[in-house]
């Protein structure tokens, strides 16, 4: 079974996900930047991440966007894992148009309104061997 990590400040957001996708996966959710990073041992276990784009900032951290977070989880883990970048504050098209732009690093992105199926199907896509990115 694949390992999900959500990083992601909105609770109810990170529940309806958790509870959506555990029959598939096991799923662990992050709500802070800061328990986030310092986890950086246990990150190493996980196969996706789903990445808000906005985040609070972490107190040791000043560049800590969804955007950062992408990057230092693809450079920091051992094995590259699917990261995809999700918000509620760009549309699906617009995230088809100026995802890869916003954050090249990023294996997908999500809006947040366009359902969880579509991310289900995504994720699925993403983790298919001989799949490394979804255009």
């Amino acid at each position: 079974m694949y390992k999900l990590a959500i990083l992601d400040d909105d609770e109810d957001w990170c529940r309806i996900a958790q509870r959506f996708f555990k029959q598939e996966y096991t799923v662990a959710t992050y709500k802070s930047v800061s328990t986030f990073l310092w986890e950086l041992e246990v990150l190493k276990q996980y196969d996706l991440f789903l990445v808000d784009f906005v985040l609070p900032a972490a107190r040791h951290e000043l560049d800590t966007d969804g955007i950062a977070i992408v990057t230092a989880l693809k450079q920091r883990l051992p094995r590259s894992p699917v990261v995809i970048l999700v918000t509620a504050y760009m549309s699906k098209n617009e995230l088809e148009v100026h995802g890869k732009q916003i954050c090249p690093d990023a294996d997908g992105f999500f809006a947040k309104d366009a359902g969880l199926e579509i991310l289900a199907d995504q994720i699925k896509q993403l983790l298919t061997p001989g799949t490394t990115e979804l255009h």
